[in-house]
């Protein structure tokens, strides 16, 4: 896998919390989300429409829908792993 340019990378994002049943698993088990994709924030102006049609869910659109757009919390917490052990080794 390739990592995002600088450019197109977020930062100051979100940490959100893997639960099991609606327990959170405790804080390792996470990863990053930016304010669009966890708070269903907007960003720079843009309407919901327009951010649901280019950044696609925000968690808030419900997580059936969101996990089915980005994979499971497992999957979205391996991502972030393999992306920070990418990063430490540049």
């Amino acid at each position: 896998q390739e990592l995002l340019a600088p450019p197109l990378v977020v930062y100051g994002c979100d940490y959100n919390h893997a639960k099991s049943g609606n327990l959170r698993r405790g804080h390792a088990f996470g990863y990053a989300l930016c304010t669009w994709h966890h708070r269903r924030h907007p960003l720079g102006g843009n309407s919901f429409a327009t951010m649901r049609e280019t950044y696609g869910p925000s968690l808030m659109d419900g997580s059936r829908t969101f996990h089915e757009a980005y994979g499971t919390d497992d999957e979205l917490i391996a991502q972030q792993t393999f992306v920070n052990e990418q990063r430490q080794a540049a």
